[in-house]
């Protein structure tokens, strides 16, 4: 049975490790135009945006004038009768595209046909779609877009990215995931709910890749893609092998080696050795993920990630006892009022259960398709 842990003393060694940013994602969903309206029928009443009042920026790292495009998206969608949440699923849809920006080019794929895409704008809508100066047009391109949307059968319903695909027909059916969170942050703050968030997401969604939970879901992502067993908590144990803890600040999430493993919240990497990815929220702490082989890795020091990302593959880089996630949260550098209510733990300083954490937000970490087996 996997279950993991590093050294008493090397984790307490180990630098400021990352902890998942999410008071941004519990202030997005007081708003109207919040994640929480991202699932379901999506009644919530959209806004009009004043596009001469866009904020200067960032917002979930765009700047102004890509906010203006996403007003203009967020201002078509309210034209044309749809709610909140279509206009944070036209946001995402574009912030994948083209970065929320009018582009004159495109990829240059290559269509069914054998024709190449002649790609253009927020949409990177084809010829077929209207007139150059329309796709350009964020408004106009935008559109097009929910006109689109519209006649896709239980799009209100379905996972955002679906919707999403039935309308651009992405290779990936999955693109989009890795954007809802962000377009959460951005349809919010142009809503006139938040301010002054720099780093965007309120997790709708976990996992790129077919997911089962991509709606409902809560403020944080999870790590793996549900169900995942959990074999080992925090707390104090026997050490499982040579060089493993006595004392696990972490909960272990057992899954094949090979597994994506995304990231629970936005952030910063600040950290990855041989052993451990950590990534720092915006709010200051830090979410570490553990036994991952450093050749699995798909972000480097200094990038910045999104709720839901792909940042690596479950391993059993030693001191492992199987293919396994060790997920621990450290709150050394906090900012965040509401994370700071969680108990300090004596024994292991700057370290919280990650599932004090998850709780926290009112989700489960190891719910009832979780299976917990410490025998190991």
């Amino acid at each position: 049975m996997p279950q993991k842990g590093m050294g008493a003393i090397a984790f307490l060694m180990v630098p400021v490790l990352v902890i998942v940013g999410f008071f941004a994602f519990l202030l997005l969903l007081t708003g109207s135009g919040s994640a929480a309206a991202g699932c379901g029928t999506g009644t919530t009443t959209a806004s009009t945006v004043d596009v001469s009042k866009v904020p200067h920026g960032p917002v979930a790292s765009y700047n102004h004038d890509q906010l203006v495009v996403a007003a203009n998206i967020m201002n078509a969608a309210q034209q044309l009768g749809l709610d909140a949440r279509a206009q944070q699923l036209g946001v995402m849809t574009s912030m994948g595209e083209s970065g929320l920006r009018p582009l004159t080019y495109g990829d240059n794929a290559v269509n069914p046909d054998g024709s190449i895409a002649d790609s253009i704008g927020p949409f990177q809508q084809q010829s077929s779609w209207g007139r150059a100066q329309e796709r350009l047009d964020p408004f106009t391109s935008a559109t097009v877009f929910f006109q689109h949307l519209k006649s896709v059968a239980n799009w209100e319903t379905m996972d955002p990215t679906l919707a999403a695909h039935a309308v651009q027909g992405n290779a990936d059916p999955y693109f989009y995931t890795k954007y809802w969170d962000g377009a959460g942050q951005i349809t919010a703050a142009l809503n006139g709910n938040i301010t002054a968030v720099t780093v965007g997401t309120t997790s709708t969604t976990t996992p790129a890749g077919p997911s089962t939970s991509g709606c409902p879901g809560g403020p944080v992502g999870f790590p793996l893609k549900k169900p995942f067993n959990m074999s080992d908590n925090y707390g104090p144990r026997t050490s499982p092998t040579e060089g493993a803890s006595s004392y696990h600040p972490a909960d272990d999430l057992e899954a094949s080696c090979g597994t994506p493993v995304q990231a629970i919240g936005p952030g910063t990497v600040t950290y990855s050795d041989r052993l451990i990815l950590s990534i720092k929220s915006p709010d200051g702490y830090t979410v570490s993920y553990l036994h991952s082989h450093e050749g699995d890795r798909l972000v480097k020091m200094g990038d910045t990630v999104t709720t839901g990302e792909t940042i690596t593959l479950v391993g059993d880089e030693s001191p492992a006892t199987g293919c396994h996630l060790d997920l621990r949260v450290n709150v050394t550098g906090n900012t965040n009022a509401q994370v700071a209510t969680l108990p300090a733990d004596p024994l292991a300083p700057g370290w919280v259960d990650p599932e004090k954490f998850y709780a926290l937000v009112g989700q489960t970490l190891c719910d009832d398709t979780c299976k917990r087996d410490y025998t190991e």
